[in-house]
């Protein structure tokens, strides 16, 4: 169907090249008219994605060039999550690549709370990412804001392949936030890879999370870089929110830094991590086991404790 309406529209070109309007066409395809679907310059259209089959602004919130963090240093020293842009995030060593995943997780829940919870967002990745790193999980990514409804999931086999989807995606304007990862070292992710993803989300309004797992940071054209560690909680005996050691090497809207910024799982944003948090000592998960608890299990009575060092020989029946 698609082709015979590519052909009606070629036959509604003049012979010299000018472009004559074609008759309407009333054929639908998931809700958006054919005569839509043409090259990104042709497009008169507003930006749009599909909601329940037919065609809904990617824009639903306010107007703003940035979204604020909610952690107030950062804020000032960034301006807030710029959108229409592309950032950096790395682990700042290999046992921080769940922090690094966490936290662009968290910049994508911040842009979808600004664009409209039923915004779509797209995550491209590494099919060897997966392997390394796990699969997403539903109840992880609620807890940093994102809907697993809204999710566009991606999997290709090698970088070149992630860089191009990811092309797509941000070129495409339907997409609140594009998580882009491809997994370790490879030459097809150079500057100039980092330069045209740069472009495309400068040009179409859309906003790329570069997640880089499995390598080493290498040169970027992003607006911030930031290599991120696991820090640890502040819930006590029982889990809290988590907590993050970013820091930002590369700002192109200002200075540079490192804070330990807090995600708070109730309001979906970041803020600076309390102090001064004891765990109580009347809580049962306090209390520190027992040497002794094997011993004291089943009907077997506790040994006397022996002096450090003593010697204990060997009986002569085996036993």
């Amino acid at each position: 169907m698609l082709r015979r309406q590519i052909a009606r529209l070629e036959r509604g070109r003049g012979r010299d090249g000018e472009r004559v309007e074609a008759p309407a066409v009333a054929e639908e395809m998931a809700g958006v008219p054919v005569h839509h679907i043409a090259p990104a310059a042709a497009r008169v259209i507003p930006a749009a994605i599909f909601r329940n089959g037919r065609a809904g602004n990617v824009w639903a919130g306010a107007e703003t060039t940035a979204v604020p963090f909610g952690h107030p240093a950062v804020d000032a020293a960034t301006g807030g999550l710029k959108r229409g842009a592309l950032h950096d995030v790395s682990p700042a060593g290999a046992p921080d690549m769940a922090a690094a995943t966490g936290f662009a997780l968290a910049f994508a829940g911040r842009l979808l709370a600004a664009a409209g919870r039923d915004s779509l967002w797209l995550w491209v990745r590494a099919e060897m990412a997966g392997r390394e790193a796990g699969e997403p999980y539903g109840p992880g990514l609620v807890a940093f804001g994102l809907d697993p409804g809204r999710l566009v999931a991606v999997t290709a086999s090698d970088t070149a392949d992630v860089l191009r989807a990811a092309e797509e995606g941000l070129a495409a304007r339907a997409f609140a936030a594009v998580l882009i990862e491809p997994y370790g070292d490879d030459r097809h992710l150079d500057l100039t890879a980092c330069r045209r993803l740069s472009l495309i989300a400068d040009g179409g309004r859309a906003t790329g999370i570069l997640l880089r797992t499995g390598g080493l940071p290498g040169p970027t054209s992003a607006v911030t870089r930031w290599r991120v560690a696991a820090a640890p909680s502040r819930g006590g005996p029982y889990p809290g929110n988590p907590v993050f050691a970013a820091d930002l090497a590369r700002n192109r809207l200002g200075p540079v830094g490192a804070w330990m910024m807090e995600w708070r799982i109730d309001e979906q944003s970041f803020r600076a991590p309390r102090i001064g948090v004891q765990v109580e000592e009347s809580s049962p998960l306090a209390v520190p086991l027992s040497g002794r608890l094997a011993a004291a299990s089943g009907d077997r009575s506790p040994r006397p404790a022996r002096p450090g060092g003593a010697v204990v020989p060997f009986r002569r029946d085996g036993r």
